[in-house]
């Protein structure tokens, strides 16, 4: 898109603004990414952790699926289940970071299970109960965790092409024009000075 540029040195008046607002805005923009290269950084190891986390903890479900399916048998298991009515809650707060919406866990509400031992249910069912427990807590963690990641990826995203724009194309733009503007004003300052000196020649002397 063409520049509309005022005539004359209020054109480079206008163009020295310009300039100046873009590149400072290039400076905030890259400090906004490295602001936020760094939280990713942070976010992206405690997502790893909070993955370590949930595996372990899912891999300690199956296991005690296994044993309590051993022992109470799958029939007893299923029945077992229907006196957990109550639903798990997670409690969400949003921090704004340099235009990125994360998301932190502030609560993450597991209903204690039934007295499954009063009900029936072996020591494996209980111990399956509280495995379930910690692996729900766990995949909340990671869910945040990765959620946090990918909303910094794509503000992350936003900022480098805002970046890459200014710097590829709307500073170098700028730049082209106000160096062929100053040749221009170079120019026609010149020719102004070269019509005075004829017009001084020909006028004529008096004494």
């Amino acid at each position: 898109m063409a520049l509309r540029i005022p005539p004359g040195r209020a054109g480079r008046t206008w163009l020295l603004r310009r300039l100046d607002v873009a590149h400072r805005g290039a400076e905030l923009l890259d400090r906004k990414r490295q602001v936020l290269l760094a939280e990713q950084a942070r976010v992206r190891a405690q997502a790893e952790q909070a993955r370590r986390d949930w595996l372990e903890a899912a891999s300690q479900v199956d296991a005690w699926t296994e044993r309590a399916g051993l022992v109470d048998g799958e029939l007893r298991l299923e029945q077992l289940t229907r006196h957990a009515r109550a639903r798990a809650s997670l409690e969400l707060t949003w921090r704004n970071l340099m235009g990125a919406q994360l998301p932190r866990d502030e609560a993450i509400d597991i209903p204690e299970p039934p007295l499954l031992s009063a009900l029936g249910g072996s020591s494996a069912s209980v111990l399956l109960a509280r495995a379930g427990s910690e692996a729900t807590r766990a995949a909340a963690r990671y869910a945040v965790a990765e959620r946090a990641d990918a909303e910094l990826a794509a503000e992350l995203g936003r900022a480098a092409r805002r970046l890459r724009a200014l710097r590829d194309r709307w500073i170098p733009q700028h730049e082209q024009a106000l160096a062929a503007l100053d040749v221009a004003l170079d120019e026609a300052q010149r020719e102004q000075a070269i019509r005075i000196r004829w017009l001084t020649q020909l006028s004529p002397t008096t004494g």
